[in-house]
């Protein structure tokens, strides 16, 4: 085990106090040991092992009542980095986010990320340019989260991306990656890792259990259960598009299938990525569009409902904030809600994270792996 490797492994009590100074952006000491099953002695010895590793850092002390000032703690930014990649039909991205999950870097692939090895070879230029720039990190790269639009078989390592991404098919990504990049890899469907961007900055702030509906040019969805997300046996857990049949499957809420209903009233959306950017809600078929989709809409959100009964759903993925808005208002339009329905409705959230979740999801995963996991 290499020096690196040593200042990697955390036990559990310190993960868990890790973890309680993430969710709050940095506390006083003497607030910690309340959120704990431990004595604040047993709380001071571990925070003050973790200042030593610089993994926390202290700041200026904070007065709390009548008792004695205790010090600021707060995640050091500096100590580890890691890296995301989130890949879709027409487009892929990648950040490098500090510890505690700030994006510093950020870069769009300049061409569709349809041929594997050439973008693979994209990635590992960029990289080794992000490195080269910045040089105090590369040693400090905990390892790269590679998010994909997909279903994971039962082959381990592969996954079947949409028709589009065909060539990422049949391969082990994850070992030809390690090999071509040289950190670990954490093989992803981008829709969990956009559930894990919410858990970290977003809706799981305020939320503990929730669904996240993912729409890109298929659709499916991720899951967090009491603040971690939930990936099942294969990592498809979520995969909400397999409750539709196969005749069903056109009037799913897939932004393909909007962007080939907007081609039959002539307008042109070349890609989902240009659907994210240019959407108009009053093109001429965006409403007929909703107004069909919305049974299906309303179907993925019972199944979350019936399957995990989450305090709250978000709507994530690459779909325009105000077309989720518009699915929203079609839901109370339409009266979807059955009157004879008396469970708790859960409340329905379009995301506000900047950015692309899905990749700052893979970012944080090797860190919540390494360090917050429970």
């Amino acid at each position: 085990m290499n020096e690196i490797e040593k200042e990697q492994t955390v036990s559990a009590n310190e993960r868990m106090i890790l973890d309680i100074v993430r969710r709050s952006k940095g506390l006083a000491r003497s607030a910690i040991a309340g959120q704990t099953n431990l004595t604040q002695q047993s709380v001071h010895r571990i925070i003050d092992h973790l200042v030593k590793l610089e993994f926390l850092q202290l700041g200026e002390p904070i007065i709390q009542g009548r008792g004695q000032p205790s010090p600021h703690v707060s995640l050091n930014p500096e100590a580890f980095f890691s890296i995301g990649v989130s890949l879709n039909t027409d487009d892929m991205s990648v950040s490098l986010v500090n510890f505690c999950g700030e994006t510093l870097l950020e870069e769009n692939i300049p061409f569709a990320p349809v041929k594997r090895l050439e973008t693979q070879a994209w990635l590992k230029t960029l990289l080794e340019r992000w490195c080269q720039q910045n040089p105090s990190i590369e040693s400090r790269i905990v390892g790269v989260g590679f998010a994909m639009t997909g279903y994971f078989i039962k082959e381990q390592g592969h996954i079947r991306p949409p028709d589009p991404l065909f060539d990422w098919s049949g391969v082990d990504l994850q070992a030809e990656l390690e090999a071509l990049l040289g950190w670990p890899v954490i093989l992803i469907n981008n829709a969990t890792t956009g559930a894990i961007g919410e858990a970290f900055h977003g809706a799981g702030l305020t939320y503990q259990t929730f669904g996240y509906l993912s729409f890109n040019f298929g659709f499916g969805g991720g899951i967090v259960i009491d603040g971690e997300p939930f990936f099942g046996a294969y990592g498809n857990a979520g995969e909400i598009g397999r409750i539709f049949t196969t005749e069903e499957a056109p009037q799913r809420p897939a932004l393909s299938m909007l962007i080939k209903a907007l081609a039959r009233q002539g307008i042109d959306v070349p890609s989902v990525a240009k659907l994210k950017t240019q959407f108009d809600p009053t093109w001429p078929g965006v409403a007929e569009w909703v107004e069909q989709t919305t049974p299906y809409f309303l179907r993925a959100i019972n199944a979350l409902r019936g399957v995990i009964d989450p305090d709250a759903i978000v709507l994530g993925g690459e779909i325009p904030k105000s077309l989720a808005h518009m699915l929203l208002d079609s839901l109370e339009r339409c009266g979807m809600t059955s009157s004879q329905d008396i469970s708790v409705w859960p409340q329905m959230i379009v995301s506000e994270l900047k950015g692309d979740s899905a990749t700052l999801g893979a970012a944080l995963q090797p860190l919540r792996q390494t360090f917050f996991r429970k």
